[in-house]
């Protein structure tokens, strides 16, 4: 990896088209994999179930939580 490509946290660049599974989300949101799986039962989150595995297109969780925000 480019170290120049890096943030100053020492992570890679967040892009919106990438990929995560659940612990990453909940690390990259600073919440706990249960939370994650109450809003994904809420419907407060979009996810891909693939086979056993869910995961997260990081635009769309995005998206998905800033239409939350309140003004």
């Amino acid at each position: 990896m480019n170290v120049a490509a890096t943030t100053a946290q020492g992570q890679p660049p967040q892009s919106a088209d990438e990929i995560l599974d659940k612990p990453k989300l909940a690390r990259r949101l600073d919440k706990s994999v249960r939370t994650i799986d109450a809003w994904m039962k809420r419907g407060k989150l979009p996810y891909l179930k693939v086979g056993r595995s869910v995961l997260f297109r990081w635009g769309a969780v995005l998206e998905k939580l800033d239409s939350y925000r309140v003004n």
